[in-house]
């Protein structure tokens, strides 16, 4: 190489590292490309993660120290959150390859309705060196807190139901847990649970755990810890005060509950709900005393209960309740029948040796079997009057819709079970015309024409109908085989087990014309069959069915089908649903 090479060879070497520097000062910064929420937006959620991407990877050292937030967010150090580990109320998580950032903070929740301005300052950097000096600001601001947009009953209400679900309607969706807390009803009503709407998580519906009290002024409250599904709280806590009235005149279940023996308590639930998803309203209305003696009380021991109740029915108007209940203490037992103001709970008469009681249409008169005697107590007057004398009472008496005609089943001396009719109003007994052989089970028609009875017999067995109340013309004649009527769902059907007693029964519908069975759908389980108890209007049923917990449980379902719906929701280990009956 000549001089002049060699010359030109140093040039070059000098200009390289000068060239390498140069090159270096000239390289674009690393730039976000992304925010979220994004700059401006607006009902940003109290919890919504704030996220930071950048166009390649960055130092991580670089942004740290440099990550600010105005006003700050209470309970959020963003430095330490860096550093933070999972479970910190606020910690930064970076993306896979250090390309972005995300802010998680669901302990330390942006406050409601208000901006805030976020700085990334310059400084940060990336790993070839290449350094962004510029401040970067963006504003967002939050959504409103929740409100309660209506409360159930208003504020200022007067006679409200005693037995229906209170509500509190929100805004938004709400977190069940905070919500439910903070809604409260005073005077406190023990066992009141608070349930969210499955459907409309903005909804939720109070429980009383017990019916309200006439004439007693409540307040349902809900608190400022009740916070929205992002962590956001009620501004100012909401009040409705109220004054309770007396029942709801609707249809009703009645539940026997307890645990071994006989039920320690009963229940009552009305059969009408605001909206879909709203869970029915199971009070209990009796509960059995407990007995208060260590050395134990004839029988029960200290803490057990001294009486039972046997069964329970409610009348129409949801305004009395007969109870059945049992002593206890004696080992004889003993039955008695206790008429029961529903609202006040307070006792209006009691029957000694009593069973089997059966309200009228009208909720006025109440027919029980009384030792072999049939008695009917009219409760506006206090007047107790008897049936002419005949066999004794094996299920409760059936009404006919005017209130005129009872329906009997009766037992013979000789073990036969018959079905007879009697008139309330001239206080009259006598067979049903036709009807001969054993027969039980009886159901009136809604239009109180037509009598199905369940009828044994050389003729054959099954469910039979005939006419009576002035359609005695209508001879009787079977209608299904091997069916067992439970009631009249309309005028031309009825409700029926089909093989009542085989391994396999089913609930079905029958046809008065042409006897036509169409499977109930979808149907209580085999087990089941037993405890169905039809509503006085046919349009529901209750029975009794396991959870999944194992817990007996109260339902009810539509006859035309539909999914059941619980009545009760017992917590295992303690009661359980035994029997239902609908009014």
């Amino acid at each position: 190489m000549g001089r002049r090479g060699v010359r030109r060879l140093a040039r070059v070497l000098v200009l390289l590292p000068l060239t390498a520097a140069l090159s270096g000062c000239f390289a674009s910064p690393p730039q976000i490309i992304a925010l979220d929420p994004n700059r401006g937006s607006v009902g940003v959620p109290g919890d919504a993660p704030i996220v930071v991407q950048f166009d390649r990877p960055v130092v991580r050292s670089s942004v740290v120290g440099r990550f600010g937030v105005s006003p700050p967010i209470s309970g959020c150090d963003l430095t330490a959150a860096f550093s933070a580990k999972p479970g910190a109320p606020c910690r930064v998580v970076w993306q896979s390859g250090d390309t972005g950032f995300t802010l998680l903070h669901p302990g330390a929740e942006l406050a409601s309705s208000t901006p805030y301005s976020f700085l990334l300052q310059g400084g940060f950097s990336d790993p070839e060196g290449a350094v962004n000096s510029v401040d970067h600001r963006w504003d967002i601001t939050t959504a409103s807190p929740p409100q309660v947009v209506a409360m159930t009953p208003p504020q200022g209400s007067t006679g409200v139901p005693l037995d229906l679900p209170l509500v509190v309607a929100f805004t938004s969706a709400m977190a069940p847990a905070a919500t439910r807390s903070a809604i409260t009803i005073s005077p406190a009503i023990p066992g009141t649970r608070v349930v969210p709407n499955p459907r409309d998580h903005g909804r939720f519906v109070v429980l009383p755990g017990r019916p309200l009290q006439p004439g007693v002024a409540y307040r349902l409250t809900v608190g400022t810890a009740a916070t929205d599904e992002h962590g956001q709280a009620l501004a100012a806590p909401v009040s409705s005060s109220f004054t309770a009235g007396t029942m709801s005149p609707v249809p009703h279940a009645v539940v026997l509950a307890g645990g071994t023996g006989p039920a320690s308590e009963v229940d009552l639930a009305a059969l009408t709900t605001a909206a879909q998803g709203d869970p029915v309203a199971d009070e209990t209305e009796l509960t059995a005393p407990l007995c208060p003696d260590a050395s134990g009380c004839g029988a029960v021991p200290h803490g057990a209960p001294v009486y039972g109740y046997l069964s329970a029915t409610l009348s129409p108007n949801a305004a009395w309740l007969a109870a059945v209940e049992v002593d206890r203490t004696n080992a004889a037992g003993g039955t008695a029948i206790a008429v029961i103001n529903a609202a006040t709970r307070a006792v209006v008469h009691v029957f000694p040796d009593a069973s089997m009681p059966s309200w009228s249409p009208d909720s006025t008169t109440l027919a029980f079997a009384s030792g072999a005697a049939t008695m009917l107590y009219q409760v506006p007057t206090a007047t107790l009057t008897q049936l002419p004398p005949g066999n004794p009472l094996l299920a409760p008496p059936v009404w006919e819709p005017r209130g005129e005609l009872i329906v009997l089943a009766s037992g013979s001396p000789a073990g036969v079970q018959t079905v007879e009719l009697a008139d309330a109003l001239v206080s009259a007994r006598y067979p049903v015309p036709g009807l001969t052989g054993a027969s039980s089970d009886p159901a009136v028609s809604p239009d109180g024409t037509q009598l199905a009875v369940l009828r044994q017999g050389a003729l054959g067995s099954g469910a039979w109908l005939m006419g009576i109340a002035g359609n005695g013309s209508a001879q009787p004649r079977l209608l299904a085989a091997d069916a067992t009527p439970l009631g009249w769902t309309d005028p031309g059907t009825l409700l029926a087990v089909s093989g009542a007693g085989s391994e396999a029964p089913s609930l079905v519908q029958v046809s008065v014309s042409g006897g036509a069975e169409q499977r109930v759908s979808p149907a209580p389980a085999a087990g089941a069959i037993s405890s169905v108890s039809l509503s006085s209007s046919g349009r529901q049923f209750g029975f009794i069915a396991v959870d999944g917990a194992g817990v007996p449980q109260a339902l009810v379902e539509s006859v035309q089908g539909g999914s059941p719906v619980a009545v009760t929701s017992f917590p295992p280990g303690g009661l359980s649903a035994m029997a239902v009956s609908l009014s």
